[in-house]
C-alpha cells in the first residue's frame, strides 16, 4: 500500500513560495502501514511555541545502536533543521542499550550537559529480544527515566519512539544424529523469524505509558507494519536487527515529518514555516556490531 504524498503550499505576504511534501511514501512493496503521526503531539506545544517565536530549539534523541549508528539519527536532525532552522540537534546512542541504562547518573549527567528542550527517548529493541518483557517494570523505566532528566531540564518535553521490528532465530526440528561408539547428540535447525509478539508488547508498552503521562509517541512499529516490510524491501542488515543507510534514512525523515504534522496541526504553531535543505543521501551500509 502506498502512503498517499500530501502537499502544502506555503504563502508569504500573500506569495506562494513553493509547494512542500508532508508525506514521503513507504515503498511500494510495504503493507499493512498507518498514518505516520505523534500520538499525544499536542504535548509538545512549549517547543512549538518556542520554533514559532523563532527561538533556538535543542533537541537531543538518545537511544541503543539505532541511534548510535549515526545514520538515524542525521537523516532525523537534518530534516528537523531543513522545517526548523532554528533547531540544534544532537544525539547519543549506546549499543546493546536498555532504557534503564539511561537513568543512571552517568547518562543524565551527559543529556543535563546538552539543556535540551525536546528529548526523543528510542529503545526497544533490546527490551523485545528474550523473555516477554514486565509492563510494570518497562513503565517504572520509563517513568524514572523522564523523571530524572526533568529534574535537570525544567520544561523538557519528551517523544518516545517504538522499536521499529526486527527478527530473532529459532530452533526447529531437533533430532538425535549419532555419533561414533554409543553417543548421539541433538541436531536442531536454527531459522530467523519476525520477533512480531515480544515487539508488539514492548511497543504497546510505551505507548501506553505515553498515553497515561500526556507524552508524545511515534510508534514506527505500527507505523510502518513491522520488520517484514522492511526486510522485504531491502533496507534491512543480514543480521536483521540493524538496518541499512536506506532504511535509517527513511525512518529519520518519516519521524522529522510526523514532528512537523505535530507541529503544523497544533494552534501554537500555525505558522509554516518553508523547507531548507535535504536529507543525506549516502548509501554505505550499516555494519552490525556486538548488541543490538
Amino acid at each position: 500500500m502506498l502512503t498517499t504524498v500530501v502537499m502544502f503550499f506555503i504563502f508569504t505576504d500573500g506569495n506562494m513560495l513553493h509547494a512542500q511534501s508532508l508525506g514521503t511514501p513507504f515503498p511500494a512493496s510495504f503493507r499493512n502501514t498507518r498514518k505516520n503521526e505523534l500520538t499525544n503531539g499536542g504535548s509538545l506545544r512549549p517547543v512549538f511555541k518556542k520554533i514559532k517565536q523563532g527561538k533556538r530549539v535543542k533537541v537531543m534523541q538518545i537511544g541503543d545502536s539505532h541511534v548510535k549508528g549515526n545514520y538515524l539519527p542525521r537523516s532525523l536532525g537534518n530534516t528537523l533543521q531543513s522545517y526548523f532552522p532554528h533547531v540544534e540537534f544532537t544525539y547519543y546512542g549506546i549499543n546493546g542499550a536498555w532504557a534503564r541504562r539511561f537513568y543512571e547518573a552517568d547518562m543524565i549527567n551527559r543529556v543535563a550537559m546538552e539543556d535540551p528542550d525536546l528529548v526523543i527517548i528510542s529503545f526497544g529493541t533490546n527490551e523485545a529480544h528474550g523473555n516477554p518483557i514486565d509492563e510494570h517494570v518497562h513503565a517504572e523505566t520509563m517513568n524514572l527515566l523522564t523523571q530524572r532528566i526533568a529534574n535537570r531540564c525544567p520544561g523538557v518535553c519528551f517523544i518516545f519512539t517504538t522499536p521499529p521490528g526486527s527478527y530473532i532465530s529459532q530452533r526447529t526440528g531437533g533430532t538425535y544424529v549419532t555419533g561414533r561408539g554409543r553417543s548421539r547428540r541433538v541436531h536442531y535447525t536454527t531459522s530467523k523469524v519476525e520477533n512480531v509478539a515480544n515487539t508488539a508488547r514492548v511497543s504497546r508498552s510505551i505507548v501506553s505509558f505515553c498515553h497515561s503521562h500526556n507524552m508524545a509517541a511515534w510508534d514506527i512499529f505500527t507505523i510502518a507494519g513491522g520488520a517484514a516490510n522492511w526486510h522485504n524491501a531491502g533496507m534491512m542488515n543480514t543480521d536483521q536487527v540493524h538496518y541499512l543507510v536506506a532504511g535509517y534514512n527513511l525512518q529519520g525523515k518519516l519521524l522529522g515529518e510526523a514532528i512537523y504534522n505535530a507541529y503544523i496541526g497544533t494552534p501554537t504553531g500555525s505558522q509554516l514555516r518553508p523547507m531548507h535543505g535535504s536529507t543525506p543521501q549516502e548509501q554505505k551500509p550499516y555494519r552490525s556490531v556486538k548488541g543490538f
